[in-house]
């Protein structure tokens, strides 16, 4: 070294930037720390030294460090833009925002800390804050147009506006035709429109961009699922169990041998779902009803009682229970007051208004022989219910209105 500690920490400095940007970034962090240890005044030293520490995530010396620059230099945006991006990477949206908020009162021309701004408004639950700083974005920074106008098609998409999250994909895919994430967006935004051939066109696109990925995968086995292709739906789920085994996966191939009338293979599925994921209701729930439809009515119930320990907050486990308990062809099994009883939680927990568990009710009221009742709530449910249910419905009506109760 020579005598000239400011040569010295610019020679390290750019050893520091070469080693980082060779993916070395512990020979990059040695540089930079003799540097800063040669010139502490410098707040340049300490981002340098920031980016080194975060890419070895190690980021709360990465956030020390950028702390030390701004406070060395509080009117350069570029630390506070540094360190905004780190806070939102740990999850600190307010005050990263904060700190975007910053940079652009130093320098209202950061196009990209809108975006990255946009990003933490839409974290932390500010929708509109967010869709304005993305507009922003879009229009001030086009060279980055797609990666917001992707984010925003995820905010949409959240919050269930489903034709704007296909619109901004689109516009996305305009600027990035290869881009997978899109049109996973945009398949899932079709999903949510009830276009089913759409949905499953965009993520056959986006699994043919990147066949890795199992969540897309899983999407399409639900799509091919809801348009009745099993076989497909099965396929799928068969290659994202192969890649990386879930509950999930299992439950959802499940559903697919289920329908396929493979009550065995749909057992097997959902009791390695409950394996997989013990402490998630759906699992117990799918198997109970593998059970009840063989007959095994203890089984089942023992499930549905599984399902509510971990969710006891969960009207459709209330209803299956009251279902079972009012309508079992099994004497032994059939248990009306504990049917009326969940039922009524079910209703309460939807306000009255599911026609399915209104139906329950009824049922668990014949049960009851409360006849005057489940002809009164079996009313209701017909009035709430679509044109399908209704005429099931309608049978079961008159059953009531004759004092019988009815067997599932």
């Amino acid at each position: 070294m020579s005598a000239d500690p400011t040569a010295d920490a610019r020679d390290l400095f750019d050893r520091g930037h070469a080693a980082l940007t060779a993916d070395d970034p512990r020979e990059a962090l040695e540089c930079f720390t003799r540097a800063v240890n040669l010139r502490p005044d410098v707040a340049a030293g300490y981002r340098a030294r920031a980016r080194a520490f975060a890419a070895l995530d190690r980021r709360g010396e990465a956030l020390a460090d950028l702390d030390r620059a701004v406070r060395l230099k509080p009117d350069d945006p570029a630390a506070y833009a540094e360190r905004a991006e780190l806070l939102f990477r740990q999850k600190s949206y307010d005050a990263a925002a904060a700190d975007c908020d910053t940079v652009l009162s130093l320098d209202s021309g950061w196009a990209a800390v809108h975006g990255l701004r946009a990003q933490c408004y839409a974290a932390a639950g500010r929708t509109d804050q967010a869709l304005e700083d993305f507009a922003a974005a879009i229009a001030g920074d086009p060279s980055h147009a797609a990666g917001y106008l992707l984010a925003r098609a995820n905010l949409h998409l959240d919050g269930e506006r489903y034709t704007e999250s296909a619109a901004d994909c689109s516009a996305a895919l305009q600027l990035d035709p290869e881009s997978a994430a899109a049109y996973r967006t945009r398949g899932l935004a079709h999903r949510g429109l009830g276009d089913l051939a759409a949905a499953e066109a965009d993520l056959s696109e986006a699994i043919r961009l990147d066949p890795d990925a199992g969540l897309t995968r899983l999407a399409r086995a639900s799509v091919r699922s809801a348009l009745g292709h099993l076989a497909d739906a099965e396929a799928d789920a068969d290659e994202v169990i192969r890649q990386a085994p879930s509950a999930h996966a299992h439950a959802l191939r499940g559903m697919c041998r289920q329908g396929r009338g493979d009550a065995e293979g749909a057992l097997a599925d959902f009791t390695e779902a409950v394996r997989l994921g013990p402490n998630d209701p759906g699992g117990y729930n799918l198997r109970a009803a593998v059970h009840a439809q063989a007959g095994r009515y203890a089984d089942a119930v023992r499930d549905h009682l599984a399902a509510l320990e971990r969710s006891p907050r969960d009207p459709a486990a209330f209803n299956h229970l009251a279902w079972l308990w009012a309508t079992a062809p099994d004497d032994a099994v059939r248990n009306g007051e504990r049917a009326k009883e969940c039922a009524v939680r079910a209703c309460e927990l939807t306000e009255w208004q599911d026609p399915t568990f209104l139906d329950t009710l009824a049922a668990a009221c014949a049960e009851c022989g409360e006849f005057a009742d489940a002809v009164r709530w079996q009313e209701k449910a017909i009035g709430l219910a679509d044109p399908d249910l209704a005429a099931e419905y309608v049978d079961r009506l008159e059953l009531y209105r004759r004092g019988e109760p009815y067997r599932d």
